[in-house]
């Protein structure tokens, strides 16, 4: 349709044009007045309308007019087709396909006549990919689309489509991302794909675990199981540390779909990192299989740091020394001392004795394990201790306990250790007959060791702490003896022959130290006496227990983890302590064992970093950091996303989706190509296209002008007015 008329758009004010066009009117009529006696009424009357009509054509240019046309034009509606990629369109979908993107292709280009060809015909079609972002694809790219990724966020992709279409179809299986907004007004239409009559699965929905646990105090892991397929199933829920089972219990599916919990219990025993799992066996004819373990990481921690003490006399050694630890809120000390020998005769009947025999049984063969240090203090093991008992003692360490014995008269070679398991787990050995000597008093020094390890470093300034070492008061008696080649002498006596005085070592995953001197309490009080207070006694008790207990705020090198651990696709970060810039290096393996891609760069504090990688899946990841003095190894569980494990197709997702938007959900049988015709019909864009010729734009409009001022022209000359 198309409809013109005339408009007029003045460069000169109106007023100012009609006055121009008064005095051409009157200009006119005066020169009418002028040649009328000469030439007549009828040829001063014609002369007058010439020049009358020349005038108003002129003064019309300043009125400006000009030919409007209008034509109405009718515009395909643009229909947004978005077909959803996340990792749950990987899964099987009917019968006639692989997966359910198979099935999202096939409806939109297989079959004798595709739907995006019908589609092409009549409206303007847009193809996207809805993932983790929304991606305009073009057709040819559709055979090869993968799924993969998170769900897609349909509220976002509305945000960018709205306005720029009439329509949009979803092809998903429902486990996308609904705010259930419809401020968008862009109606959707929902395809559903996949079979959720058929589908089968059991998976692990949650799991709710602390970041945080104490040695010795029970953790809870609760676990709560759904299962699509399958009713009056009960299933076993594994917990286990690495290969380890810890616990397991049973969780019943009474109906399909169904949900179960169960909560899991257990008692840590070690500290450190933990990376646990939760798992549940898979069942025959499951889609997914992948969500049915779950990995997360556990920090197990001291709340004190429990030591047992056993003495072998009482003494001034034994004094100090648990001074010092009950000087320190963070260690729990149970201590006994002998106070009489099996050999010693009381004429008392033993209900009336105060004293009772040390509880070797309870001790030794039952809670030894719920201890972390383990101190023989001066003490001699016959004839309180069996050999089972030193059995015990041993395989503690073994597993990662700590062991330090206190010297004396009574730390003996032969007739004591010796032939013992406990001497297999010592540092040392006895040099000779003679095992104790207090002739002569001697001075310490640190060793070559000694000045670098965390358990003789008093001060962290090393001139200093070499300083007050020098002024240690001299011990008066020491043990004789010689270190094991995989013993570390941290200090030594001075002159004549060096003596071994503090000597560490490793034994299985424990420590064991030495203290070859019964007379450290002299350290308390010689420095008190100089005035140089017992903070260095204090110090050094401290140091040697965190240290023979493997307290990682000793290490060289620290490795501390997040408090939260980032999902699978988020940047992890963790904190580094130790080393020196361009001497650290960092590498990350993945759960197949494999290098990948790791980052480390400094915090700005001397010897501290943050070290990074992207983990691409969930398992657990190991982090090796190496320095000059040796490396550490940590490593952390990195759970999968859990809003990914539930693979079921969502349908009521979809039909909330389209009914928000006042589209609609089309079920099975209803004819697709259709109803997006119906829906996209209503959305039919007319626009009115509007023109603007100007009449002065034309060359052949001043052809009239031109011929009434010729003709006046010559009508003057031929009336010889000219």
């Amino acid at each position: 349709m198309s409809l013109n008329q005339i408009t007029i758009a003045p460069i000169f004010p109106l007023w100012l044009v009609i006055l121009l066009l008064t005095l051409g009117v009157a200009a006119a009529i005066f020169q009418y007045w002028l040649v009328r006696k000469r030439l007549g009424n009828k040829k001063a009357l014609g002369l007058s309308f010439l020049r009358l009509a020349a005038i108003s054509l002129l003064i019309s240019f300043a009125l400006n007019p000009s030919r409007v046309e209008r034509r109405e034009h009718e515009v395909s509606p643009a229909v947004a087709i978005l077909v959803d990629t996340s990792s749950t369109m990987s899964l099987s979908g009917n019968s006639r396909s692989a997966s359910r993107l198979d099935q999202a292709k096939s409806l939109l280009i297989g079959g004798p006549r595709p739907l995006l060809k019908s589609l092409s015909e009549r409206f303007e079609v847009r193809l996207y990919g809805l993932g983790e972002t929304l991606r305009p694809m073009k057709v040819e790219e559709l055979t090869s689309l993968k799924a993969g990724g998170k769900k897609g966020d349909l509220t976002d992709a509305l945000g960018k489509l709205a306005g720029k279409n009439s329509l949009a179809v979803v092809l998903s299986d429902g486990n996308i991302k609904w705010e259930g907004n419809n401020s968008r007004g862009l109606p959707i239409i929902a395809v559903p794909v996949g079979d959720s009559e058929g589908y089968k699965d059991i998976l692990i929905k949650t799991v709710k675990a602390p970041a945080l646990a104490f040695r010795g105090r029970e953790v809870a892991v609760d676990v709560a199981v759904k299962g699509y397929g399958y009713s009056g199933l009960t299933l076993p829920v594994i917990l286990k540390d690495g290969e380890r089972l810890l616990t397991a219990k049973s969780v019943h599916l009474s109906e399909s779909p169904g949900e179960g919990a169960v909560s899991l219990s257990f008692i840590p025993e070690e500290v450190g990192q933990r990376n646990l799992s939760v798992s549940i066996p898979g069942q025959f004819g499951e889609s997914l299989a992948s969500n049915n373990a779950v990995n997360l990481s556990l920090k197990v921690v001291r709340d004190k740091i429990r030591i047992l003490m056993v003495s072998g006399s009482p003494s001034l050694n034994y004094r100090f020394l648990r001074t010092a630890f009950k000087n320190d809120p963070s260690i729990d000390l149970l201590s006994f001392v002998i106070l009489r020998t099996p050999s010693n005769i009381l004429n008392v009947p033993v209900q009336e004795q105060s004293l009772i025999p040390l509880p070797v049984e309870t001790l030794f063969a039952k809670e030894l394990k719920n201890f972390d240090l383990l101190i023989f203090d001066n003490f001699l093991p016959h004839p309180y201790l069996r050999p089972s008992d030193l059995e015990n003692v041993r395989e503690f360490v073994r597993g990662g306990g700590g062991f330090a014995m206190i010297g004396g008269p009574n730390f003996r070679g032969e007739g004591g250790y010796a032939g013992t398991p406990i001497e297999e787990i010592l540092p040392i050995r006895w040099s000779g007959k003679e095992d104790y000597r207090r002739d002569s008093a001697s001075r310490v020094r640190l060793s070559r060791a000694g000045k670098a390890h965390a358990a003789t470093r008093l001060s962290g300034d090393e001139a200093d702490n070499l300083s007050l070492w020098r002024e240690m008061p001299l011990l008066d008696g020491i043990n004789l003896l010689e270190p094991k080649s995989w013993g570390t002498v941290l200090l030594e006596s001075t002159g004549g022959i060096s003596r071994p005085i503090l000597t560490v070592g490793s034994y299985g995953k424990g420590r064991v130290l030495v203290l070859a001197t019964d007379y450290s309490w002299k350290w308390y009080m010689g420095m008190v006496a100089m005035g140089k207070g017992n903070w260095s006694y204090f110090r050094l008790a401290e140091r040697m227990v965190r240290w023979v207990t493997k307290d990682p705020s000793l290490d060289p090198v620290q490795i501390t983890l997040p408090e939260k651990v980032e999902e699978v696709g988020q940047d992890t970060e963790f904190r580094i302590k130790g080393g020196e810039e361009g001497r650290i290096s960092l590498s990350v393996f993945n759960p197949d064992g494999l290098k990948i891609g790791s980052r480390l760069k400094p915090t700005g504090q001397v010897g501290e970093y943050v070290g990074s990688f992207l983990p691409v899946k969930g398992g657990t990841y190991r982090m090796r950091v190496e320095t000059q003095t040796g490396y550490l190894e940590e490593s952390m569980a990195i759970p999968g996303p859990m809003e990914d494990l539930d693979g079921a197709p969502d349908y009521e997702q979809l039909r909330t989706v389209s009914t928000t938007t006042g589209g609609k959900f089309l079920g099975r049988g209803d004819d697709l190509l259709r109803e997006i015709e119906s829906f996209a019909g209503r959305a039919q864009n007319r626009f009115l296209e509007e023109r603007r010729l100007p009449v002065w734009a034309k060359l052949y409009i001043f052809i009239p002008i031109l011929g009434i001022l010729g003709m006046e022209w010559y009508l003057r000359r031929r009336w010889g007015l000219i």
